[in-house]
């Protein structure tokens, strides 16, 4: 069973897409944090300075309240206040004059204006402003000091300059911003790692259903159709999948059952008005022989015979074979007896496999068979295995010119398995025949099969008699090069030789 790549799992998938959503919710929600708080760290200091700058205006109200209001001329610098009590740590306080110079000022605050003295009273008012001063980014409130007297035209006296540094803000925000990325990043990470967890133990099921699927199915032509998958308990998609599942199986069950006793029914049926054939073409066989030596009847009837003896033996071998793999499949799906002894005994494969070889020596044309057998001792039927050499010899010869040799090997394989195998200097068969050969019906070259009495059915018996054994037959073969077919049987010893190179 071939397993999902990991990054095309739909674990992978599920775990990637719900980082992603988190990693967006999580990016949305830090970039709100960051300008909440950048909004209001700005708020806070906007206020602070309009606040300070508001009570130093109110000083310096009532230092011109106490000097003559109605003078033409007013000495600021006299009654500007000082700014002693308004020098607070981080802000830097300027208090410009009528021409806009720095009358006043905190220790820290630079000496030149931080911003231009209004010149319209009209418009003057509070403002807030970010400048750089001294290469330092400074937020600045203004506040203008008028001059209103009845009848005369108001006039502008001068403003009050509080201004704070941003870097503390800045660092503030860089602090925070750095707060919530590792924040964002532990909990991404710990949610992916959580995240693939629970979809491995989401998807632990399918994977049992996978499985068990895989294992019903065998890879084989003879599915085990008697498992089931196992259905998790509860009422969710999963276990209505498993159900789904089971029912698809009991009905494919059933039909492969029926479809087994079909054929089974069909070929013992036909066996018998098969053999009456036969019985009766050779009676007319031996009734030939009365008829006049120049009547052209002779002739006719000796063909026709002939040819019905030929094709009822070609018949009868396909229903054997049909009914020989109906059995296997009955077995393999424990529906009844199988087509091997019950139980199996030790069989020396290297026996079967000369006795194989004198039966085959009568069939060859031409070709050289050699023995290269080697003790060897299997659990098993030893007609069905003498079948299934007698098989690869047969079709060896078959596809062998006169004058090559056909090998029949037997002995120990690796981990204490035992081997038969038959190597030809035959055609050979073209690599894109191999992974069917094993199938029903099929033919590499389907003129010749038929030519030579083959009904395709003789490597699938072989395979289905080796795997009722619990063995595996493998084939290597190229075009022009020969076949060599290697059969694997587990042993009934393990005190074997050396295995086989």
């Amino acid at each position: 069973m071939s397993r999902a790549k990991p990054l095309s799992s739909i674990r992978f998938r599920l775990t990637a897409w719900y980082a992603l959503v988190l990693a967006l919710i999580l990016a949305a929600l830090g970039f709100a944090v960051l300008q909440m708080a950048e909004n209001r760290l700005q708020a806070d200091m906007d206020a602070r300075l309009s606040r300070t700058a508001d009570d130093i205006a109110g000083v310096v109200g009532q230092s011109f309240a106490a000097a003559e209001p109605f003078a033409d001329t007013i000495p600021f610098d006299a009654i500007a206040p000082s700014l002693g009590s308004f020098s607070s740590r981080g802000l830097l306080v300027q208090i410009l004059g009528p021409t806009g110079g720095v009358v006043r000022r905190s220790e820290a605050a630079p000496a030149e204006p931080m911003l231009d003295l209004p010149q319209d009273p009209a418009t003057a008012d509070l403002i807030l402003k970010t400048e750089t001063v001294g290469g330092w980014t400074i937020r600045v409130a203004e506040y203008p000091l008028i001059l209103q007297r009845p009848g005369v035209e108001d006039r502008i006296l001068g403003a009050v300059l509080v201004g704070e540094r941003t870097d503390t803000m800045e660092e503030t925000l860089r602090t925070l911003r750095q707060v919530l990325l590792l924040a964002s990043l532990a909990g991404l990470a710990f949610s992916a790692g959580t995240g693939w967890l629970l979809a491995g133990r989401a998807l632990a099921p399918v994977d049992r259903m996978t499985a068990a699927a895989a294992a019903i199915a065998n890879d084989g032509d003879s599915p085990s159709l008697a498992a089931r998958i196992p259905q998790p308990r509860g009422d969710d998609e999963l276990s209505r999948l498993a159900g789904t599942f089971n029912t698809m199986l009991d009905r494919i069950s059933a039909a492969f059952a029926t479809q087994r006793r079909f054929v089974a029914d069909a070929s013992h049926e036909l066996r018998t008005p098969l053999a009456a054939i036969r019985g009766n073409v050779e009676v007319i066989g031996r009734q030939h022989a009365s008829l006049p030596a120049d009547s052209p009847l002779r002739d006719d009837l000796v063909d026709a015979t002939d040819d019905i003896q030929r094709e009822s033996a070609r018949r009868g071998r396909l229903l054997d074979d049909l009914l020989l793999l109906a059995r296997t499949d009955a077995s393999s799906a424990g529906a009844g007896p199988g087509a091997l002894r019950e139980p199996l005994v030790p069989v020396r494969l290297d026996e079967v496999a000369r006795s194989a070889l004198r039966t085959a020596s009568g069939l060859a044309c031409g070709q050289t068979l050699v023995d290269r057998t080697a003790p060897a001792t299997v659990p098993g039927d030893p007609d069905r295995l003498h079948q299934v050499a007698l098989a690869l010899l047969d079709n060896a010869i078959r596809h062998t010119g006169p004058g090559d040799a056909i090998v029949i090997e037997t002995g120990p394989g690796p981990h204490g398995a035992c081997l038969l195998r038959v190597v030809d200097a035959g055609d050979g068969i073209a690599p894109e025949h191999l992974p069917h050969l094993f199938d029903r019906f099929y033919r590499a070259d389907s003129a010749r099969g038929r030519a030579s009495g083959g009904t395709g059915l003789g490597l699938a018996i072989t395979q289905a008699i080796v795997r009722a054994h619990g063995g595996e037959i493998a084939v290597e073969s190229a075009p022009g090069r020969g076949s060599a077919f290697t059969i694997t049987l587990p042993s009934a010893s393990v005190d074997v030789a050396e295995p086989f190179p």
